[in-house]
C-alpha cells in the first residue's frame, strides 16, 4: 500500500511532515484535509490547464476515536491557519444537507462579500464531522448531490425562494468556490452511500481514504497541536495565489505521463463493474486538481514529474480505499464485486484453461464488453488471445483466449475430470444412416378414389358416348328399334 512519503512533496507536504510528531492523526488524513482546506482557500485563483477549478474534496472513513478523523482536520487547521489568515474561522460551515441549503449558503457568503475591500468573493468550506448525519437527510433531497456536482465542476448552482409578498427570488452563483471535507465510519457508509447517487456521479468527486491512529502521545501534553508552527513558505504562497488569476500547464514530459495514465485509466474502468468504478471515474481528473495545488504551493505554474507522481501516489490510494471500502459492503450482502479478470480466469478454469473469445464475452454478461475484455487480457501475464489455423475450406480462424501455461488444466479438480469424461463414455451416440437409392418402380394402384374422381367418372363416360364415331355406311338405321 502506498505510504505518506511517496504522496508527500513541496511545502504542504513538508509542512504535514512536520506537524506528525504532534498528532495522533493518521498522516495521509491529514494531507489529505490540507489539500482540501488549502483548495478551498485558493479557489478561484488556481485553475487547471483546461481552466476547470482546482477544488479538492476528501472523505476521512475510520473507525470512532480509533480512526482519528477530528484530530487529521485540526492538525490540518493547525498547519494551515497561520498562513491563509482568518479564512477557516470565517468561511467554514457545516450541517448543510440539502440542495436549496447549500446554493443559499453560498449565495448568502458571496453576497456578504460584495461590500468588502477586495470585492466578491463566495469562498464556503463545509467539514461535516459526522457525514452519515448529512446523507441521511440529504438522500431525502433530490437535489443535494446534483447541486454538489455542480460545485464541483464550477457549473452554476441555482436556488428560487419566495420573497417578501410572495415574490419568487432567484439565488444564483456563476462561479461556485466550494470546499468540501467530511469524516464518516466504515459501518456507516456501506448504508449510507446509496448506489443510485454513486451512478450519478456523485461520489466519484470525493476521493475517501481509510485512516487509522498513528501514535498515543504522552497524556502530559495537553494541547499537542499548539506546537505546531507556522510554515513561511505556505503564507508566501497563498499571497502568491489571491493576487490574481493562475492557470497552471504540465511540463511536456509530465503531459507526457498524463495522457499514458488516462489511457491506461480508462482501461481500468472498463474493466471494472460498474458498482465498483462510479466511485472513482474522475480519479484522473482529481489526480490534475492535486498536481496543481502542489505546485502552487511552490508558487509555481508548471507541474514537474515529480509533483505529478505525488499526486498519481495519492490518487492511486485513494481509489484502492475505495474498492476496499465497496468490496467489504458486498460481503455483508453475500456478494463479492469481481473485476473482469477475475471473470476471465475462472471461465478459462471452468473450459479447461482455453475457450473461444466469444464464450468468454458471454461469461462477462453485462460486467464488461469486448474492449474491456481485451484491455484486462493484455494485462494479464498468463493469458493470451490469439488466432487458430483456419479450416481446410477455407472459413474464418477462430480466436481463443488461453492460458499461457496449458498445465493451468489440473485447475480443475481430478474428480470433475473423470466425471466428466465418464459422462460422455455414456452419452447415447448418434449413428448417421446414409440414404438408400430409390428404384425406378411403378406406383401400386390406389385402392381407394378420391372423392373429386368419383364424381367426375360418369360424366367422363357419357361424354364417351357422345362422340362416338358413326355407324358404318349401309347398316339399318331402325335396328335398333326392331
Amino acid at each position: 500500500m502506498t505510504t505518506f512519503k511517496a504522496m508527500q512533496y513541496g511545502p504542504l507536504g513538508k509542512a504535514v511532515a512536520a506537524a506528525m510528531p504532534h498528532s495522533e492523526a493518521d498522516p495521509i488524513g491529514v494531507y489529505a484535509a490540507t489539500l482540501s482546506l488549502w483548495s478551498a482557500a485558493v479557489a478561484g485563483k488556481v485553475f487547471q490547464p483546461s481552466g476547470r477549478p482546482t477544488v479538492f474534496w476528501s472523505a476521512l472513513v475510520g473507525r470512532t476515536r480509533v480512526g482519528r478523523k477530528g484530530f487529521a482536520l485540526a492538525t490540518a487547521r493547525a498547519v494551515l491557519d497561520p498562513s491563509i489568515g482568518s479564512f477557516l474561522g470565517t468561511r467554514m460551515r457545516k450541517g448543510i444537507s440539502s440542495g436549496p441549503s447549500l446554493v443559499t449558503a453560498l449565495f448568502e457568503v458571496e453576497q456578504e462579500s460584495l461590500t468588502s475591500e477586495e470585492g466578491r468573493d463566495g469562498r464556503v468550506m463545509i467539514a461535516e464531522g459526522e457525514w452519515a448525519s448529512v446523507l441521511k437527510r440529504a438522500n431525502r433531497d433530490a437535489t443535494y448531490h446534483d447541486q454538489l456536482i455542480n460545485a464541483w465542476d464550477g457549473e452554476a448552482v441555482v436556488n428560487t425562494t419566495k420573497g417578501k409578498g410572495g415574490k419568487r427570488e432567484e439565488q444564483r452563483i456563476d462561479v461556485p468556490l466550494l470546499g468540501y471535507h467530511v469524516h464518516i465510519q466504515p459501518g456507516r457508509w456501506a448504508p449510507l452511500v446509496k448506489p443510485e447517487f454513486a451512478l450519478g456521479g456523485a461520489f466519484n468527486r470525493i476521493p475517501h481514504f481509510v485512516v487509522s491512529q498513528s501514535k498515543s502521545l504522552p497524556s502530559s501534553v495537553k494541547r499537542p497541536l499548539d506546537a505546531v508552527k507556522e510554515t513561511p513558505a505556505l503564507t508566501r504562497a497563498y499571497r502568491w495565489a489571491r493576487e490574481k488569476a493562475r492557470e497552471m500547464e504540465l511540463s511536456p514530459e509530465a503531459a507526457d505521463r498524463h495522457d499514458a495514465y488516462r489511457k491506461a485509466f480508462d482501461a481500468r474502468m472498463a474493466s471494472l463493474p460498474e458498482a465498483v468504478s462510479c466511485f472513482f471515474e474522475r480519479g484522473d481528473e482529481n489526480l490534475l486538481r492535486i498536481a496543481c495545488l502542489l505546485v502552487a504551493a511552490e508558487r509555481k505554474t508548471v507541474i514537474s514529474v515529480k509533483a505529478w507522481e505525488a499526486a498519481e501516489a495519492m490518487i492511486e490510494y485513494s481509489m484502492a480505499c475505495t474498492e476496499q471500502l465497496v468490496n467489504e459492503s458486498q460481503q455483508g450482502t453475500g456478494r463479492q464485486m469481481k473485476s473482469v479478470e477475475q471473470i476471465i480466469r475462472e471461465s478459462l478454469t471452468r473450459y479447461g484453461g482455453e475457450a473461444t473469445r466469444t464464450l468468454i464475452l458471454r461469461s462477462l454478461g453485462t460486467r464488461g464488453n469486448a474492449d474491456s475484455m481485451e484491455a484486462a487480457i493484455e494485462a494479464m501475464p498468463d493469458v493470451v488471445m490469439e488466432k487458430r489455423a483456419g479450416s481446410a475450406k477455407g472459413g474464418p480462424k477462430p480466436v481463443v483466449v488461453r492460458f499461457v501455461d496449458a498445465t493451468r488444466e489440473h485447475e480443475r479438480p481430478a474428480v470433475q475430470q473423470a466425471q466428466e469424461q465418464t459422462e460422455a463414455e455414456e452419452r447415447p451416440k448418434l449413428t448417421v444412416v446414409p440414404p438408400q437409392r430409390k428404384t425406378a418402380a411403378t406406383p401400386p394402384p390406389s385402392t381407394k378414389a378420391s372423392e373429386p374422381a368419383r364424381r367426375t367418372a360418369p360424366r367422363k363416360a357419357a361424354a364417351k358416348k357422345a362422340v362416338e364415331p358413326p355407324k358404318e355406311e349401309g347398316a339399318n338405321p331402325l335396328a335398333g328399334l326392331l
